[in-house]
């Protein structure tokens, strides 16, 4: 078992239909209960189809190794959240879901600071929208420290 202390980056969404409102993305681990396991970022406001964050987030995370020796599921789950007004009243509406495992980030590549950014397509969505994140790999912690 290994655990390791890393940034977690949620950096924007593009896409994204309205042009209008707010949004937000929940985050947590379900393997936990712990409340250092979730969170959220803060409403920013959709411009031109794009909301920007710069969230990060300092994330304990353990994997665990079975007994064969491989490195077991640890799923972060995302969800993305639209907030905007229709008449007198405030809407919000699930815009999509993303969901990682963490595991298969261990020795994957990365950029200099140890992150690995790409755009994550987003799940039970009618929208084509990407949220952009940053997952931490540790170079402490590799594959080879794990058997």
């Amino acid at each position: 078992m290994s655990t390791g202390r890393s940034f977690l980056q949620i950096i924007d969404l593009n896409n994204v239909p309205l042009v209008s409102g707010t949004s937000y993305v929940k985050w947590h681990l379900p393997s936990s209960t712990s409340a250092e396991h979730r969170g959220h970022t803060s409403k920013e406001v959709i411009r031109e189809h794009k909301v920007a964050w710069e969230y990060d987030k300092l994330l304990p995370v353990r994997l665990t190794v079975d007994r064969n020796g491989m490195l077991q599921e640890t799923d972060i789950h995302f969800e993305v959240m639209q907030e905007y007004s229709s008449g007198a009243r405030g809407e919000r509406i699930i815009l999509g879901n993303v969901r990682l495992n963490l595991a298969e980030y261990v020795d994957a590549g990365h950029d200099e600071d140890g992150k690995i950014t790409r755009r994550y397509l987003m799940q039970d969505s009618k929208i084509n929208s990407t949220l952009r994140a940053s997952i931490p790999n540790d170079e402490s912690r590799r594959r080879s420290d794990f058997s």
